[in-house]
C-alpha cells in the first residue's frame, strides 16, 4: 500500500472543520473518512500480481557508451501502471541528454493480454559487471489518494567492457599501417626483411635492392626488389595494475588509459598480421589474455580487462617478468604499460629492464598527468611557488630517469590520456617499417 501527495492534501483540507469545531470527534472523524477514502482507493487499484514481466538487455556494451534495458510487460486487464527500472548508480540509467533528461520511471497503459515494452537507456560510467536487481510496478485507485506497489525481482547484469575512445582513432592508425607495408595509394615502400615483390627502378630505390638475375633477364631496364615489413611477430603486452595505476588524471584512472592505449595497439597489430598477448598483473600475474584469434583479439582483451581494478600495492617485477618465461626469446616487442616513476625504477624495475632487454625490444608507455606543466608555470601566491618548485623538482628527476632509461636501450613513449595510444602505435609501425621487430 502506498499514497500520494494528495493524501496529506486532504488531511489539510480538514483543518478549518478543526478549528471550528476543536473536538476530539471532530479529528476522529475526519481521520476515520480520509483513511476509508484511501482504503477503497486501494483496493479499487489495479491488482499487480497479474503482471508478468521480462527483462531484455545486451550482455555486454563497451563503458561510456549508449545502451538500454528493455523491459516486456504482460497483463490479462486493462490497467495503467508506473515502472521504475532501477540500476546501481554508475550504470547511468535513464542518463541526461543535451536535450532532456530520459528518466528510468515510465508510466504505461496496458491492454489485455498484449505485450507493452518500457526501454530505459543506460550509459555505464565504469567498466565491471552492473547490477539490476528489482523493477518496481505502481498502480492507483480512481481518486489517487492510495495504490499498490510491487517489486518483481529479476536479477541481472549488464557486463561494461573497458572504455575505447581511442577508437574514432583506428581508421587513421590501419592508413598509416597501410602506407608502412606498402599498400597504400601512394604506393610508399616499407622497410623489411620479407620479399614482396619485383619491380622497375624509380629514383630514390636503394641499390643494394637490385635483382641482378631479374635485370639481366629482363635486358632492358633495372628490376629492383621490393620488401614488406615483418608478419607473424608476437607482440606482448604487460599491463601494471599496481598502486601507481590507480592515480586519477582528469576523468579517467592511469588503468582505464593504459587499457585504451594497449586496445588501439593490439587492433592495429591484429591487422598486421602479428600476434598479441596480454598479461596483467601487481605482486603477481591477475589475467592473462595469450595469442587470441585475430579477428577476435579486442574482444578476448576487453574482456579480460573488465574486472581489473587496479590494487594499493606495490608492483612486483620480478614476478611478472618471471611470468614471461614461457614465452622464452620468441618475442618480438615488450610493451610496459607503467609509469616511470624514478624510485621504483631504481628499487626493483630497472634490473628486470635489463634483463628484458637482452631477450626482446622493450617499450615503456607511460601515461602522464597533464596537469603538472600547469603546475610549474604557476606563480600567483607564495603557496603556487612552493608547489611550482615542487613540480620542477619531479620533473626534472623524470627526465634523469627517461635519460638513463635510453643509455639502456629501452624506448619509452609519454603521452597524456589522449594522445597515448597513437603514440604508442606510432612507435611500433616506426619499429615495423625499419625492420627492428
Amino acid at each position: 500500500m502506498i499514497i500520494s501527495w494528495r493524501t496529506p492534501v486532504l488531511v489539510l483540507l480538514g483543518l478549518p472543520l478543526v478549528v471550528w469545531k476543536p473536538t476530539i470527534l471532530t479529528v476522529t472523524s475526519w481521520s476515520l473518512f480520509v483513511a476509508l477514502l484511501v482504503l477503497i482507493d486501494v483496493l479499487l487499484a489495479p491488482n499487480l500480481r497479474l503482471l508478468s514481466i521480462r527483462r531484455e538487455q545486451p550482455k555486454t556494451v563497451r563503458a561510456l557508451q549508449p545502451s538500454a534495458s528493455i523491459i516486456e510487460l504482460r497483463s490479462p486487464k486493462k490497467m495503467k501502471i508506473q515502472v521504475r527500472d532501477a540500476w546501481q548508480p554508475s550504470a547511468q540509467a535513464g542518463y541526461p541528454n543535451l536535450e532532456k533528461h530520459f528518466g528510468n520511471r515510465h508510466t504505461v497503459q496496458l491492454l489485455p493480454e498484449e505485450p507493452s515494452y518500457v526501454e530505459t537507456p543506460l550509459l555505464p560510467a565504469r567498466r565491471g559487471k552492473l547490477w539490476a536487481d528489482h523493477v518496481t510496478v505502481r498502480s492507483w485507485g480512481p481518486f489517487g489518494l492510495g495504490g499498490r506497489q510491487l517489486s518483481f525481482k529479476t536479477a541481472t547484469f549488464l557486463e561494461a567492457l573497458p572504455a575505447f575512445p581511442s577508437i574514432k582513432q583506428l581508421p587513421r592508425a590501419l592508413a598509416k599501417l597501410q602506407i608502412a607495408e606498402g599498400q597504400a595509394l601512394a604506393k610508399q615502400r616499407g622497410q623489411g626483411t620479407e620479399f614482396d615483390s619485383l619491380r622497375e627502378w624509380v629514383d630514390g630505390d636503394d641499390v643494394r635492392s637490385i635483382d641482378w638475375r631479374a635485370t639481366a633477364r629482363h635486358g632492358e631496364s633495372i628490376i629492383v626488389r621490393t620488401w614488406r615489413p615483418q608478419r607473424d611477430r608476437h607482440i606482448m603486452m604487460l599491463l601494471d595494475t599496481s598502486r601507481v595505476s590507480a592515480v586519477r588524471l582528469g576523468d579517467v584512472s592511469r588503468l582505464d588509459a593504459q587499457m585504451d592505449a594497449a586496445l588501439l595497439l593490439a587492433g592495429v597489430c591484429a591487422k598486421a598480421n602479428d600476434n598479441i598477448s596480454l598479461v596483467a598483473g601487481s605482486q603477481a600475474v591477475r589475467a592473462k589474455c595469450i595469442l587470441p584469434q585475430r579477428n577476435q583479439v579486442l574482444n578476448a582483451m576487453s574482456k579480460t580487462m573488465t574486472e581489473l581494478p587496479a590494487e594499493i600495492i606495490e608492483a612486483d617485477w620480478n614476478k611478472l617478468a618471471h611470468s614471461l618465461n614461457e614465452f622464452g626469446n620468441k618475442l618480438s616487442l615488450l610493451v610496459i604499460f607503467s609509469p616511470v616513476e624514478p624510485h621504483i625504477l631504481e628499487a626493483s624495475l630497472l634490473p628486470v629492464l635489463a634483463t628484458l632487454r637482452k631477450r626482446t625490444k622493450v617499450l615503456i608507455a607511460s601515461v602522464i598527468d597533464p596537469d603538472l606543466t600547469d603546475l610549474t608555470e604557476q606563480r600567483n601566491s607564495k603557496t603556487d611557488l612552493y608547489t611550482a618548485a615542487a613540480a620542477i623538482s619531479v620533473r626534472d628527476d623524470h627526465e634523469k630517469a627517461l635519460q638513463g632509461l635510453r643509455t639502456a636501450g629501452i624506448s619509452i613513449v609519454e603521452g597524456t590520456p589522449q594522445s597515448l595510444p597513437m603514440k604508442v602505435v606510432d612507435h611500433y609501425l616506426l619499429l615495423k617499417s625499419q625492420a627492428e621487430l
